[in-house]
């Protein structure tokens, strides 16, 4: 199979999480993002986990978190909707408040996590090309 250069600057990928025992889920958008920033982002990711496990922090590090990053990745969704079950348009503004509520964040972040390790493995789910 060839390998396809795309002009897309997006890829979808499923999240899902839990609410209050209320179970969600939805489709995330993330951009295609450059290699370097995605090491830098998983690595920095990972050494603040790493430290706040064992209960110190770093000051260098304090502005990465789960809702920085996921603010960062995500440019777009689906499946969002508000109580009367009208869909939500993704905006960025719109995109903050919703990755305030509590575990939405960690979720989105996991399930761009994912993505990136599914197109390591060649899943047929992962994204492909780059922008």
């Amino acid at each position: 199979m060839p390998f396809k250069i795309s002009e897309a600057s997006s890829y979808p990928w499923p999240v899902s999480g839990e609410l209050a025992g209320h179970p969600w889920k939805m489709t995330a958008h993330f951009s295609f993002l450059p290699q370097d920033r995605i090491d830098e982002l998983v690595i920095k990711t990972a050494r603040r986990t790493a430290l706040l496990e064992r209960g110190e922090d770093d000051p260098k590090l304090q502005d990465v978190t789960a809702l920085n990053t996921a603010a960062e990745v995500l440019v777009g969704w689906d499946d969002v909707t508000d109580d009367e079950g009208e869909p939500i348009e993704f905006s960025p503004q719109v995109a903050q408040k919703w990755l305030r509520i509590q575990g939405v964040a960690s979720a989105v972040v996991a399930a761009w996590i994912e993505s990136l390790q599914g197109a390591k493995r060649g899943n047929s789910k992962a994204p492909r090309g780059i922008g």
